[in-house]
């Protein structure tokens, strides 16, 4: 578990400069923990790419909702035009 957060610290930049150093030379050194890091790695961009699948499903889910109700099309129509413009 202290190996977790460590990379993970690491991986989103919140080590000094100094102990990220000693941590890129330490996997270096250390097959296992450079396992460790790509295998994170890779952890993180799996849930990067679900989170980003979910969010865009919830916004298709409002999208539809707000296109099948009537009193809505006002509202979807202002929408529609704010990204016209650009």
């Amino acid at each position: 578990m202290n190996n977790i957060k460590t990379i993970e610290d690491y991986c989103f930049g919140r080590m000094a400069n100094g102990d990220a150093l000693l941590f890129e030379a330490n996997v270096l050194l250390n097959k296992k923990l450079a396992e460790d890091v790509t295998q994170q790695g890779i952890t993180y961009e799996v849930i990067k790419k679900y989170s980003r699948k979910k969010i865009r499903e919830e916004i298709m889910a409002v999208k539809n909702k707000l296109v099948a109700v009537p009193e809505h099309q006002g509202f979807m129509q202002r929408i529609i035009n704010l990204f016209k413009k650009y």
